[in-house]
């Protein structure tokens, strides 16, 4: 029936299939143009849709007449349906109505149960109690994702461990017996507290010359510090980029004017943009270091790979 049908790759040209396509390459058969969203009620282009709004087909009322199955009882009765007869003689089981190949195999049920619980490593239900693993280590066990997330219904009966209470984010997520696993979920949670209170600080922070909150401003690109390497006066990135790029007053030097900082005038050879501000001189190195770190990651344009020469020579920070 698909084989009477244009495949749909093949009219734009791109088929991977070839002559294995379940779908017609002949441009003499029809296009199915039926959009099967419509047909399950959640095409949203409407009347803009390219394709044809056309209504499922009902399926006869024979059709459907012979699949029906009278309903019966669960009993005897209803099991003789779903289970074929069996002839039980001299202990052996023989299937009736079987093929003649299969039917003269006797049944003989095995020995022993699919199932052994005891050589299983997985936790299993029975009866409401859990069935904890044998012979796992503890440090091999898992955390409880229940008991990290704040409570596990299986309490002291979960076959997983519940680490212990993480003081930064507050949760059972400290692996016992894992020592490096615990350092290293501490040295990462406490990292991120860190920048959350720095982050919380810095919404205080006004620009030393429109005076505005920082992080308030109307525009995204324009939240942002303007840190300065050789004071500590904030600025948002737009005032201080203004004032660097801004033409030096006739009679005065290009360093004094362009680089010193509108406060204090001490002068700053670069500027480092930064969403957050720093109550410490070490915050404020690893801002730096941070910043640094990735300019080295991407090429210098003025360098071009070698074919250009680059005005800031051995202090770009770019990769050259």
């Amino acid at each position: 029936m698909s084989k009477r049908v244009l495949c749909k790759f093949f009219a734009h040209g791109a088929c991977l299939k070839g002559e294995h396509c379940e779908f017609s390459h002949d441009w003499k058969d029809p296009p199915n143009n039926i959009c099967t969203f419509y047909q399950k009620g959640i095409c949203s282009y409407g009347s803009r849709c390219r394709y044809d709004h056309v209504k499922p087909s009902r399926p006869e009322s024979t059709a459907s007449s012979s699949l029906t199955v009278p309903c019966q009882p669960l009993g005897s009765n209803a099991m003789s349906l779903a289970l074929p007869a069996r002839n039980v003689s001299n202990g052996v089981t023989t299937v009736l109505g079987a093929p003649s190949e299969l039917s003269n195999r006797p049944f003989i049920a095995p020995a022993t149960p699919a199932l052994n619980l005891e050589s299983a490593q997985h936790d299993f239900l029975e009866d409401g109690e859990v069935i904890e693993p044998r012979n796992v280590k503890p440090a091999d066990r898992s955390i409880c994702s229940f008991a990290a997330a704040g409570s596990c219904p299986r309490g002291d009966k979960c076959p997983h461990i519940h680490g212990d209470l993480c003081a930064y984010c507050g949760k059972q997520c400290l692996h016992p017996f894992r020592p490096e696993e615990r350092d290293e979920h501490l040295k990462a949670c406490e990292k991120k507290q860190k920048n959350l209170d720095l982050l919380k600080y810095s919404q205080e922070i006004e620009c030393s010359v429109c005076l505005d909150r920082v992080l308030s401003k109307s525009t995204a690109a324009e939240r942002k510090f303007g840190l300065l390497s050789e004071c500590d006066h904030p600025f948002c990135i737009s005032c201080i980029r203004n004032w660097r790029s801004s033409s030096p007053t006739t009679g005065m030097d290009v360093n004094t004017s362009l680089r010193a900082c509108p406060i204090c005038r001490k002068l700053s050879y670069f500027v480092i943009p930064s969403v957050i501000w720093y109550s410490s001189k070490e915050e404020k190195q690893e801002i730096v270091d941070t910043y640094k770190a990735k300019l080295r990651s991407i090429d210098c344009r003025h360098f071009d790979f070698g074919n250009g020469n680059c005005p800031f020579g051995t202090s770009c920070f770019y990769k050259v």
